[in-house]
């Protein structure tokens, strides 16, 4: 009977374990299928996709938030940057980097409606306010889909 999980003493380790030359790896859809790791924290989610992206060829492309503020007089007047290194439950971080072949997984549910929650795609070009990806889930695979800048404002 094959393991069904592996105790691992740090983050290099586990990363070694679940994937192995992911720079050879990564643009087989079936073998990263065939790994999962879960964390407790986001920001053990964020550090692997960081360490993982790092071993990605072609170069990183760092998207930015919109980080203006609504109202001019608010009463708690915090700096901006202060602001951007904040991670609330439910909000998104201020930074994204990307890199052209990386998997990605949709977060929300956009028109066509093949780009719902969950959707598996790969980065094929990455533009100013749009991602070209082609869906790599099996009820549309290879479709082509543009993924713009969203606004997240009330």
């Amino acid at each position: 009977m094959q393991s069904i999980g592996r105790i691992v003493k740090t983050q290099q380790e586990l990363k070694e374990g679940a994937f192995p030359n992911v720079a050879q790896h990564f643009i087989d859809y079936s073998w990263m299928c065939q790994r999962v790791v879960l964390f407790p924290r986001n920001e053990d989610v964020s550090f692997m996709n960081k360490q993982l992206l790092q071993e990605l060829p072609d170069s990183v492309h760092v998207y930015k938030s919109i980080d203006t503020k609504c109202r001019i007089n608010d009463a708690f007047d915090y700096p901006i940057e202060f602001l951007n290194t904040l991670g609330p439950p439910g909000v998104h971080s201020h930074t994204l980097e990307l890199r052209i072949g990386a998997p990605i997984i949709l977060l929300r549910n956009l028109p066509p409606p093949s780009l719902c929650n969950g959707t598996r795609l790969r980065i094929k070009k990455l533009m100013t306010n749009i991602i070209e990806a082609p869906i790599e889930t099996e009820y549309a695979a290879g479709e082509n889909v543009f993924i713009p800048r969203i606004s997240i404002t009330p």
